[in-house]
């Protein structure tokens, strides 16, 4: 008799034990609140995710430009809700490294430098090579006031003799191999250092050579030997002791350590001897590029792989606005990565412009902002008027600090002046009935009117209120990834008990109002925020359906108050 238990069948008599910990999945919210701003800048790379933890960060690295002033302003975006706890930047413009090429004494490139940021101001980067204090080379690399220098870089790989009867000996390293000949000329042993790789290991075969003794220096041993050490030919190895260096590979590791930041080394194959001294010399070749339709695209493609759930573009261009707006529709259906966009035009535009730019988005996932502001210039410390496309991105700044579902209308931003100012309601009526998104003046601060999307098809809250449909993504995203786990099971009860029991937790979850939760989900005893669980299995499709009901955002608030004339009586 036997029986199968954990995927095994047992024989011999045992006692078997399995745990089970599918009900330990965590349930909870998995899904962040996350603001990707896609723009030009001066620094960075271009095309990767540059994720930003402070504004600090965010300034030590793209330097200047539009990108650099739209992240700023999304961590700090209004006085009623939180800054972001992370800005991804997406720099567009196709900017390409500075470089230098070190030479040895006999004029052959040995190393080649490169920026370790992208852009036309890396050409400011100057290198000195000089004989060192002691040994080796004096290094420093300098950046206006930034300045990395260092002093005696050589490196002394091992020590090699030849102490037979042989009257010559020579030693002649490559980048792959080191021959010893013994008497000179007469090959003894070659050693391929792509066996040998390091030092250690390159000793040990060279004292298996009869009458050669090797000993490692200085704590070489794992000093790599292949493509590390210097060039020698036919060095005499019989009459004293011969250090073998590695200084060029000494050199271009201090360039690539943590201790100098502004260049890359890669060292060059087949030269092996290290670099000449050269006066301060900068790099060049570094450029910003210009950027074209392509490079926008490239930036989005980049984004997919990005978990993010707004995005704004830098840009006042009509098709760069319909790009984003491509961009957040595919990666909500079909990259199954719910995101929305909010775009702003440029400075100067009338009403009418951005009416008619928001109808023909007319989407559900993008907003259209329309005015600019005014606000301090970082450098000049000058009132600067900003085009609407960061007004956005302070926008989408102040969206990404709060709980998702949370509507900005009425909440304040932080903004030194707008623009024009717009009537309430004379001009805002107009602008919310034409899916603009519209800030206005007001005697407690500016404000936003309506934090709408650009939806004009009908009137669905969930299509034209900003939060709701916020709501609605972050409660899709959250029951999808927690039901995830059940691809690949078997169709059975079981696996429709859990999809029920997994639902109603993230569910659950989603409806603990704030501050202790989220709040995605609003109802109470009478309408509660989600019924009617259900889950059926037919084939290998297993469906699940419920009711839910997102927040809604408090737009209107009629008041109704029943006049009566008074009526009394008096007496004498």
């Amino acid at each position: 008799m036997s029986v199968f238990f954990a995927g095994r069948l047992w024989v011999s008599p045992a006692v078997m034990s399995t745990i089970d910990d599918t009900a330990m999945a965590d349930q909870g919210i998995s899904v962040g609140n996350v603001l990707a701003i896609v723009g030009r800048s001066a620094g960075g790379e271009p095309n990767k995710a540059l994720r930003f933890g402070s504004p600090s960060e965010a300034r030590a690295t793209l330097r200047e430009g539009e990108l650099l002033t739209a992240v700023l302003r999304a961590f700090d975006p209004s006085a009623q809700t939180g800054g972001p706890a992370m800005v991804i930047a997406m720099r567009v413009n196709p900017a390409v490294r500075s470089t230098l090429a070190l030479r040895n004494a006999a004029g052959a490139t040995t190393i080649n430098l490169g920026s370790t940021d992208f852009g036309i101001y890396t050409n400011q980067i100057s290198v000195k090579v000089e004989p060192g204090s002691v040994s080796g080379l004096r290094l420093t690399t300098q950046l206006d006031r930034e300045l990395f220098t260092a002093d005696n870089i050589g490196r002394r790989a091992f020590t090699i003799r030849h102490s037979g009867a042989q009257l010559t000996a020579t030693m002649t390293v490559t980048d792959t191999a080191v021959t010893l000949h013994a008497p000179a000329g007469t090959v003894v042993r070659t050693i391929d250092l792509n066996i040998a790789r390091n030092v250690r290991q390159l000793v040990d075969q060279i004292n298996s050579v009869p009458d050669f003794r090797a000993s490692v220096l200085d704590g070489n041993d794992n000093t790599p030997a292949l493509m590390g050490l210097d060039h020698v030919s036919a060095a005499d190895v019989r009459t004293a002791d011969f250090i073998a260096s590695a200084n060029t590979q000494a050199v271009a590791d201090w360039f690539n350590g943590h201790g100098e930041g502004l260049v890359n080394a890669v060292r060059v194959a087949g030269v092996g001897t290290p670099p000449a001294p050269l006066a301060r010399t900068f790099l060049s070749g570094g450029s910003d590029g210009v950027v074209n339709m392509t490079h926008w695209s490239d930036a989005y493609t980049a984004l997919q792989a990005e978990d993010v759930q707004w995005v704004v573009p830098l840009s006042a261009d009509p098709a760069i606005h319909a790009m984003n707006d491509a961009h957040c529709a595919f990666m909500s259906n079909v990259g199954r990565k719910e995101r929305r966009g909010i775009v702003g035009m440029g400075t100067g535009v009338t009403d009418a412009a951005a009416i008619a730019a928001a109808r023909a988005l007319n989407s559900d996932r993008t907003s259209l902002v329309h005015l600019g502001f005014w606000d301090f210039d970082e450098i000049t410390g000058k009132l600067v008027l900003r085009p609407a496309f960061i007004l956005a991105a302070l926008l989408a700044g102040a969206f990404s600090g709060v709980n998702p579902g949370t509507p900005l209308t009425n909440r304040s931003i932080k903004v030194r002046g707008l623009e024009r100012h717009l009537r309430n309601p004379t001009d805002t009526d107009l602008l919310i009935n034409g899916g603009v998104f519209a800030v206005e003046s007001t005697p407690t601060g500016y404000r936003v009117v309506r934090s709408i999307t650009t939806w004009l098809i009908n009137d669905n809250f969930n299509r034209v209120e900003v939060s709701t449909g916020v709501a609605v993504d972050f409660t899709a995203r959250n029951v999808r990834n927690a039901l995830t786990a059940l691809k690949g099971e078997r169709a059975s009860p079981i696996a429709i008990s859990r999809a029920i029991s997994m639902t109603e937790s993230v569910l659950r979850e989603l409806s603990i109002p704030e501050p202790q939760g989220v709040g995605v989900l609003v109802g109470d005893a009478a309408s509660p925020p989600f019924r009617n669980i259900r889950a059926s299995i037919e084939g290998d499709v297993l469906r699940v359906e419920f009711q839910a009901s997102p927040a809604i955002p408090v737009n209107f608030i009629p008041i109704t108050i029943f006049a009566v004339p008074f009526r009394g009586a008096a007496a004498a």
